[in-house]
């Protein structure tokens, strides 16, 4: 905004000015000096980790066509529907406020309806639309910069048994992608009705935090309805959370703007939407040996075209990579071979697995499925795996993740 100057000391601005020389080659519109020096501070202005770190996040935005998701992106309607939290309105100063109630999630049931990969996806679309569409909006209404956000956590009714593994390491995951890709984008962070066990909680997320990020979390229990009240207006609070606004209904909660969750019916899950709805004539079923792997080799003829596939798994997970031959040698070992997608363990007997990668290089690419480190259990294994050229995109019809 006009009325807003960026403030550094004398030392500061030399390093920033050093910062923004050697960016400049990936700087674009949206990166003003604002942006740029919180890629700064965020790196304690380091300059070459700041530069390391801005790199990086360019390189994880193309590759993930993050800058389509508010274009291109239709959120899956099971996350729409189920996946808590909401914008609920804005602080004193104008920031805004999403409010998240974990306990309200069915964690299980989503488990049974996306993979990580869709749940961090639609994370990212959440908060793509803060940045750049309700912030921006925000700054004209308020005549001023705003860029950050509050972020409150209710913990209000989340035990022990919340800290399931897999959606705990999604959760990190999110942590993780946020620290390192929206850097100085939280004003401030509040987590209330916090339960007993939160100091345990807190261990696993803490190593994932920037110091600068732990400094802006307050932690309370009960009694956090004064200490909100000092930053958001009443109006702007829901009944229950110590406010005064409502649905037009009377609904306390606001449940307009803050999606309180639910347990998700069956019907959205993939393993049963993929029977009933889907020709598995298209898939091949074949038996992975414990002990052992399964290659598949498909040969890329021309470039950018995309390696698809589909697969799920009875029972048990399974590795899962894709390589490209540096030789012609059959039988030359995956170790030696380029790593296009490296190989990792996906529970692909709880959520048919999916995707694709573009081929940018022509030659012989390796699909791989990896038994090797199980000694007990075979893996039945379904897969549907395609190769669409350029120029023949209309012509395949492919299975894709929405469709399970």
């Amino acid at each position: 905004m006009a009325s807003d100057a960026l403030v550094l000391t004398s030392a500061q601005k030399e390093i920033f000015d050093k910062f923004k020389l050697k960016v400049k080659d990936i700087i674009r519109p949206e990166h003003d000096d604002f942006n740029l020096v919180k890629w700064l501070k965020a790196r304690s202005w380091d300059i070459p980790k700041a530069e390391k770190m801005f790199r990086d996040d360019q390189e994880w935005r193309r590759v993930n066509e993050i800058d389509k998701l508010l274009t291109s992106y239709e959120p899956p309607e099971v996350l729409t529907k189920y996946c808590p939290g909401g914008l609920l309105g804005t602080t004193k100063e104008g920031y805004p406020v999403w409010l998240e109630v974990l306990s309200v999630a069915d964690l299980r049931g989503f488990y049974n309806c996306v993979s990580n990969k869709e749940a961090l996806q639609f994370r990212g679309w959440i908060v793509e639309k803060l940045i750049h569409q309700t912030c921006p909006e925000l700054s004209k209404k308020f005549g001023k910069r705003i860029d950050m956000g509050v972020y409150i956590v209710d913990m209000q009714g989340l035990t022990l048994k919340h800290l399931w593994k897999p959606a705990v390491d999604l959760y990190l995951e999110l942590i993780r992608i946020a620290e390192a890709h929206y850097p100085e984008a939280l004003k401030a962070g509040y987590v209330i009705n916090a339960p007993s066990f939160f100091p345990v909680a807190y261990s696993l997320v803490k190593p994932f935090l920037a110091e600068d990020t732990r400094k802006k979390i307050r932690v309370y229990g009960s009694n956090y309805k004064e200490h909100l009240l000092k930053e958001i207006d009443a109006d702007q609070l829901p009944v229950h959370w110590g406010g005064k606004a409502k649905d037009p209904d009377g609904d306390p909660y606001c449940r307009s703007k803050i999606n309180m969750g639910g347990t998700i019916p069956e019907k959205y899950y993939r393993k049963k939407l993929l029977t009933e709805n889907n020709d598995l004539s298209k898939f091949t079923g074949v038996t992975v040996q414990k002990g052992s792997s399964l290659q598949l080799d498909f040969p890329i003829n021309v470039e950018k075209s995309l390696l698809r596939w589909n697969f799920f798994t009875d029972d048990n997970d399974i590795g899962f990579g894709v390589y490209r031959r540096t030789t012609s040698d059959q039988r030359q070992k995956v170790s030696d071979m380029e790593v296009v997608l490296a190989s990792e363990r996906v529970n692909s007997h709880v959520i048919p697995e999916s995707g694709h990668i573009q081929c940018d290089k022509t030659g012989t690419y390796v699909v791989r499925f990896d038994n090797n480190y199980s000694w007990v259990n075979n893996k039945k294994l379904f897969y549907l795996i395609e190769v669409n050229e350029p120029d023949a995109g209309k012509d395949l019809q492919v299975i894709d993740s929405t469709d399970f």
